[in-house]
């Protein structure tokens, strides 16, 4: 979702600079990219904080998504998004919403981008045993919609989420909203793309099977 539907990666950079700043760290792109992107708040900030219950960091978390949707009500889609959507709705095809944030989260991103009622279902790491990088949401997205694994296709831009979908044996696009093309190329995605403008539905269709 972040990076996926909206750059919103910076965003929650930024939110986090601010709740982890009174703890002596400098959340930094080096910092971002190997402690939070992609990952569970919870692992977050279980990690940076040992000893942390799972109902502190639930707490951590819940207050600085919070925080992020105060700062930002309106965000805009990345390019050529709302045109796949439609393209994707016009060939009758589902889709879903598969994340690691919070269905607050998620409520909030697409309420704001305006494509809410585009997407079939929603899958959070609230619903789910493990988040990504374990296939438990993609798997679960695939059980609401009773597909087999080759019958969908992901979009992903993270190296956790592009774990996640090949390990539930799902084809993966990679987006270059935070990783080079040749980087997601080299992660396991199948296709990459900088932006949705670059993605031909017919032919991705075709070349997944």
């Amino acid at each position: 979702m972040d990076g996926t539907l909206a750059a919103t990666d910076h965003l929650h950079a930024d939110v986090f600079a601010e709740v982890l700043a009174p703890h002596g760290f400098t959340v930094d792109a080096d910092f971002y990219a190997q402690k939070i992107a992609g990952r569970t708040n919870r692992l977050i900030f279980q990690e940076l904080f040992p000893g942390l219950s799972d109902a502190e960091a639930d707490a951590m978390s819940e207050a600085k998504e919070a925080a992020f949707r105060a700062a930002h009500p309106a965000l805009d889609p990345l390019p050529g998004l709302a045109d796949f959507i439609a393209s994707a709705n016009v060939r009758g095809l589902q889709i879903a919403l598969v994340t690691n944030a919070p269905r607050a989260n998620a409520d909030h991103v697409l309420d704001a981008i305006g494509l809410m009622s585009h997407f079939s279902e929603i899958v959070t790491v609230d619903v789910v045993a493990r988040g990504k990088p374990h296939p438990d949401p993609y798997q679960e997205a695939l059980r609401r919609f009773g597909l087999a694994p080759h019958q969908a296709i992901a979009f992903e831009d993270s190296p956790t989420g592009l774990r996640a979908a090949l390990a539930a044996g799902v084809a993966t696009a990679g987006l270059a909203t935070s990783l080079a093309p040749q980087a997601l190329l080299d992660l396991g995605a199948r296709w990459a793309f900088q932006d949705y403008r670059g993605v031909q539905l017919d032919a991705l269709l075709a070349e997944a099977g």
